[in-house]
């Protein structure tokens, strides 16, 4: 099986993204050359949704080139990615004997991926991770550009606590990514819609996108390409899928490489354009009855993804409200989206104020503007400071079923 390469290039912290199917097979090998001779142990955190054969496989694969093996498990979902997880995994690590030159390797999706990447940057002030990604998401997203971190719980006036997304967390690149294809089919159809809205929130920027290719046609013709192939997307045709996962990994890098911190003063956004649809997507995330299927309220809280589709279509509604862009640009996000079975209404939602006032928290926030990522035309956003409250409600209005 031939194996897709794309290179995250920052000078001496950069590093490959390997992408093909049964490359985890190799990935023993690839890290004992990153780490050296003279590391002996691996922190491996796992996320248990990844199938018992690939986690067997992985872990014998490194006790049989000389690493004492740590299996740490983590049941993902948004209340686990804490501070209470973090100190745990922190304990564990320090309780294998784990040294600065052993690496930590997070095999999951992102919640796993973001506490075991900042467990590596934390731990004895930084050691080497390496992200093995199980889920569409994460490949696509999460495992490339080193963001870790937790979410932060605070609370509220009335006794309540409001869930602040991963506001706890620092920069800290992988040594290596490698997305085996043959990890996604264990996803159940929810988790690979998920994935799907991050590689549709990518073709509504691409154009933006200054440098590099994704794929032959150039970052402008991402959105183009998903269009063109939305029916073996929806059916996860595997070859298909690799590819879609080779341009989602290389417009992302090309934004890494540009602007590795979310500079507030990189050239037309940068990489904070990588938030579209995450402002109000996490203002929305973690509300409790707000599911995307109105008749199953057992489907609350959102998924990620879910939430991110809903925020893109609310910031498009904001952008035609404002004039920043036509109609037609949220009308065909919301064809994409349908056709891949994610949802662009939802019920439940509370008033819009109270949304736009959970918005303000985003840790996007620079003082005291809210920063939010609006198109200004097909394929293409930028960044707005101080958006009309009128123009958020209405776009938050537009996602209500």
């Amino acid at each position: 099986m031939s194996t897709r390469v794309v290179e995250v290039e920052l000078a001496d912290r950069g590093y490959e993204v390997r992408i093909g199917t049964v490359v985890l097979a190799s990935a023993a090998h690839s890290i004992r050359a990153i780490v050296g001779d003279d590391a002996r142990r691996a922190f491996v955190v796992v996320d248990t949704g990844v199938p018992e054969g690939f986690v067997r496989s992985l872990s014998g694969d490194l006790a049989s080139i000389g690493f004492e093996v740590c299996i740490a498990e983590i049941t993902p979902s948004e209340k686990i990615k804490s501070i209470e997880t973090f100190h745990r995994l922190l304990v564990e690590i320090a309780s294998s004997n784990h040294t600065r030159i052993d690496p930590v390797i997070a095999l999951g999706g992102g919640v796993v991926g973001d506490l075991a990447g900042f467990v590596a940057a934390s731990y004895l002030r930084g050691v080497a991770v390496i992200q093995c990604p199980s889920t569409l998401l994460s490949m696509v997203d999460a495992s490339v550009g080193g963001k870790t971190g937790f979410n932060l719980r605070v609370p509220e006036p009335d006794g309540e606590a409001t869930l602040l997304k991963n506001f706890v967390g620092a920069f800290h690149q992988p040594r290596l990514v490698i997305a085996d294809i043959a990890l996604l089919e264990s996803l159940d159809q929810r988790h690979r819609r998920c994935g799907l809205a991050e590689c549709i929130k990518h073709g509504m920027i691409a154009a933006g996108i200054d440098g590099g290719e994704s794929g032959e046609d150039g970052n402008g013709g991402l959105l183009d390409w998903m269009i063109g192939h939305l029916d073996a997307i929806s059916g996860f045709e595997p070859a298909t899928i690799e590819e879609l996962v080779a341009r989602n990994v290389a417009l992302k890098a090309v934004v890494v490489s540009g602007d590795e911190r979310e500079s507030t003063s990189a050239k037309c956004g940068g990489r904070m354009l990588l938030n579209f649809g995450h402002t109000f997507g996490h203002a929305i995330e973690t509300l409790s009855g707000v599911s995307p299927d109105p008749s199953d309220p057992g489907l609350s809280p959102l998924h990620h993804g879910e939430a991110v589709a809903l925020g893109m279509v609310a910031a498009c509604r904001a952008g035609a409200v404002l004039g920043l862009c036509d109609e037609a640009v949220g009308q065909e996000l919301i064809s994409m989206l349908v056709a891949l079975g994610l949802p662009t209404r939802v019920a439940g939602l509370p008033d819009s104020g109270e949304i736009v006032a959970r918005m303000s928290r985003d840790k996007k926030a620079a003082g005291a503007d809210l920063r939010v990522i609006l198109p200004v035309g097909r394929g293409n956003c930028e960044i707005f400071r101080g958006v009309e409250p009128a123009a958020l409600a209405a776009g938050i209005d537009a996602i209500r079923a």
